[in-house]
């Protein structure tokens, strides 16, 4: 089967050659890649999607076109059981497609169509697949104005084709890739984890712990099980401090007020100016920079110098505009628009009697600029541009010019660069338990799921970007079980986390008497309370006499005692009765 996938893989790269805008699904990752599998499928048969749009009931695209080596048979698959937020207008783009193949047979229960074709040429089937009835999809997708959720941007499909030709070339071994993928990302496979138990268990000294360990290498068995122990974590690099450095960790603490426009986008009042514009929450800050290094570092190394010959000579124009706006208020891009501000990810502009300003978003910008488009009416037909900047797109062909003038008079010279690297990034939310989930996630509490990652994507309510989660973005969150028991946890939360209970550890204290108190306590709670609300062994961790001890039973156990028996004398009573025996 690799030599039939890369057959298949020349075949459809001649046929790009010939066709600039076709573009295919390649595969993104995993060890089917190293082995040499450019296709979805396995050792048994080969799938080839011409579209992004997923199905995560068949665990792949929703179009493909499928070889089966047992059966010596190839067929289209049109599959739609479980779309991510499809609707009636897509469904009926599934049935127009399904319509214009009259011989496909419906396959067990749901929305799934095989068309099997009765030649047994491979490649003469292929040929119709790409050329014939890929026209008709995009007649379709073109008709439902579905082109957001389903082409396969330019830079998308050369950022892993990119990838695969390095492969090809020799230009990464195969065996020496796979074990540093495998070290960094699949020695722990759950991205999202939650820390819970008593206070003082040490649920935020561990997820340090955590970040380390995976950062480390280490086993996602060996990670949990130090962890649910809470063993000692030896480790000799100072891992976690290297990760703050490089602004990989986030850390945020959910509260009742909490929302989805602190956490993922929303507006807020500027800072500079007298009005309300819109910015990114923390989880979509350190999203896109997992998703932006993800990316990368499956780019060549000509790219990466090709990308930061844009950004230097952007950040240069971006420096000369700001210098027209401040000393004539504005930019001009025509006669009737100008700019008036610039933002951390767009250009603010408007005309005189716009009312409103709008946005030019840098991303859009880049998009032009690497695909050499300057004309309006070459504008209007590009795939994955923002719909204001086909919509103004006069405006926006101003300015590409404006900067193409500029680019001429620059001299951008960039340093040999290494390979990027791929890393993790993290987010840790404190207190998880604490926010509402639905209200604070919104529409991505589907796409933290491990196996929704990368490959699906949500149009965002506000910036109307598309986004999607990455997958090297580990979430490790705490919760105090006291404050809500884990029963009652939302069912959205309970399923895309794994759980990981605390319990306290006796060993971790030294202090004799304080690891009396500390059992005899416990002892007590757990059996008129239950175990999550026993003590945990951080609040006698540092005692270091009877003074320390002392302190710590009236400041620190006394008020959890009175909160713990609540309402319940009698219990309180023995309970303060254990902690003062000694006295």
């Amino acid at each position: 089967m690799k030599e039939l996938h890369e057959k298949i893989l020349s075949r459809l790269l001649a046929y790009r050659e010939e066709h600039k805008d076709f573009t295919f699904y390649l595969r993104k990752k995993g060890e089917r890649l190293d082995a040499g599998y450019w296709f979805l499928g396995n050792e048994n048969y080969i799938n080839i999607p011409l579209f992004n749009r997923g199905d995560s009931n068949n665990k792949t695209q929703t179009i493909g076109f499928v070889y089966e080596q047992n059966n010596d048979r190839s067929f289209i698959e049109i599959v739609f059981n479980n779309v991510l937020n499809v609707d009636d207008n897509e469904i009926k783009f599934y049935e127009e497609l399904v319509h214009f193949l009259p011989k496909a047979e419906q396959k067990a229960a749901g929305n799934r169509y095989w068309y099997i074709f009765s030649e047994k040429d491979v490649f003469e089937n292929l040929d119709y697949y790409i050329k014939d009835f890929r026209n008709k999809c995009l007649e379709l997708i073109k008709k439902y104005a579905l082109e957001d959720k389903y082409i396969i941007s330019e830079h998308e499909f050369n950022r892993y084709l990119n990838r695969i030709n390095e492969y090809r070339n020799g230009q990464i071994d195969l065996k020496t890739e796979n074990y540093r993928v495998n070290m960094l990302l699949s020695s722990c496979k759950i991205k999202n984890i939650i820390l819970y138990g008593a206070p003082g268990v040490g649920k935020t000294h561990n997820y340090k712990n955590i970040i380390s360990m995976i950062e480390d290498g280490k086993s996602q068995n060996e990670i949990f099980d130090v962890v649910s122990k809470n063993q000692h974590v030896d480790l000799k690099n100072n891992a976690f401090e290297s990760i703050k450095k490089d602004g990989r960790v986030e850390f945020v603490t959910f509260h009742q007020s909490y929302s989805y426009e602190d956490f993922i986008e929303g507006f807020r009042p500027s800072e500079e100016e007298d009005k309300i514009v819109r910015k990114d929450g923390i989880f979509k800050i350190i999203s896109d920079k997992a998703r932006k290094n993800l990316e990368n570092s499956q780019k060549n190394i000509e790219t990466i110098q090709e990308e930061r010959k844009f950004e230097e000579l952007f950040d240069l124009f971006k420096d000369y505009i700001e210098d027209e706006i401040e000393k004539n208020k504005k930019f001009d891009i025509n006669e009737t628009a100008y700019i008036t501000n610039i933002e951390h990810d767009a250009f603010r502009y408007q005309g005189d009697n716009w009312g409103n300003t709008q946005r030019m978003k840098f991303a859009d910008i880049e998009l032009l600029y690497n695909s050499n488009i300057y004309e309006r009416k070459e504008i209007k037909k590009v795939h994955n541009i923002s719909g204001l900047a086909k919509q103004h797109a006069t405006y926006f062909s101003y300015f590409m010019k404006h900067f193409l003038e500029f680019k001429k008079k620059q001299k951008i010279d960039i340093q040999k660069i290494d390979k990027i690297e791929e890393k993790n990034f993290y987010i840790v939310i404190d207190e998880i338990n604490r926010g509402n989930i639905s209200k604070i996630f919104g529409e991505l509490i589907t796409l933290i799921e491990e196996d929704k990652r990368d490959g699906y994507e949500v149009t965002l309510p506000y910036s109307k970007e598309k986004f999607r989660v990455p997958s090297n973005l580990y979430i490790v969150a705490t919760m105090n079980s006291t404050d809500k028991s884990i029963a009652t946890i939302d069912i959205a939360l309970r399923r895309r986390f794994t759980f990981l209970k605390m319990k306290p550890n006796i060993d971790l204290i030294s202090h004799v008497k304080a690891k009396e108190l500390f059992h005899a306590l416990n002892i007590f709670i757990k059996e008129n309370l239950n175990e999550d609300y026993m003590l945990g062994h951080s609040y006698f961790m540092n005692i270091q006499n009877s003074e320390d001890l002392e302190f710590v039973k009236e400041y620190k156990i006394k008020p959890l005692l009175e909160e713990y028996f609540y309402a319940d004398e009698e219990n309180y009573n023995k309970a303060v009765g254990i902690l003062n025996q000694d006295d």
